[in-house]
């Protein structure tokens, strides 16, 4: 199987300190990837990289096989809707609903004067209705971000990761902020994704418990270097709702 999302050999580094040295990474279709680092180790810089909101000093980077680097401009946001990314702190408008927050996973795939007039066509709506229910939140499509519970507010997120027609999704930290139990949930439901709609994951992680209850593979980064990379043991993943 080729790999959705690869990076060969990026290196990035910021005055004097080395943030990225020769780091290769390759993710596949319907597989869960944990980094796990101390802060400082490159993650960050690792995830920054992939989606060129900080261009590497040295490297590759191929989406679905097409390279990433190099492209500007609209190239550059057509490859990008294959990467989807979900945040620790959400990065929802909260006034809006979890409907519209969801449909802004459609804006760069939406004519420019539908944007501004928020219309957005009923094909859209249904996508985005559908990742709602896809995540469990089927009965609160309507209702404002801002008084959703944290993990209902990452379940949206991870909603319009998946209206964008993400193939691979980079989450930073997806569950730094939610109590135990809604984190675990998370994970099931990235991990779930992974399963039932082929996405590439690629998480970053400072829990080890998590990152072996969950991944296929733990890669371990260090002073921004990837010092291991281990394969875990086939399991099954109760879901957790």
């Amino acid at each position: 199987m080729s790999p959705i999302l690869q990076a060969m050999n990026l290196s990035k580094r910021y005055g004097g300190r080395q943030a990225l040295a020769s780091v290769s990474i390759a993710i596949e279709p319907g597989e869960f990837v944990v980094v796990l680092g101390a802060s400082g180790s490159g993650k960050t810089t690792l995830f920054r990289c992939l989606t060129r909101l900080t261009e590497p000093d040295t490297g590759e980077i191929l989406i679905g096989g097409q390279p990433l680097h190099g492209l500007k401009g609209r190239p550059l946001a057509t490859a990008r809707r294959q990467i989807g990314v979900v945040f620790q702190q959400f990065n929802l408008v909260r006034r809006l609903s979890a409907m519209d927050n969801v449909l802004a996973g459609r804006l760069s795939a939406t004519p420019f004067w539908r944007v501004l007039l928020g219309q957005f066509d009923d094909a859209d709506r249904a996508r985005a209705a559908d990742a709602l229910q896809a995540v469990g939140l089927a009965g609160h499509i309507e209702q404002r971000s801002d008084t959703l519970s944290g993990g209902q507010q990452q379940r949206v997120a991870v909603a319009r990761a998946l209206v964008q027609d993400a193939a691979v999704i980079l989450a930073d930290e997806p569950v730094a902020s939610l109590d135990p139990e809604t984190a675990t949930s998370i994970l099931s439901l990235l991990h779930g994704l992974t399963r039932s709609h082929g996405i590439g994951v690629l998480c970053t992680l400072h829990q080890p418990e998590l990152a072996h209850r969950f991944a296929d593979r733990i890669v371990t980064m260090e002073a921004g270097y990837i010092i291991e990379t281990a394969h875990v043991p086939n399991r099954v993943v109760e879901p957790v709702v």
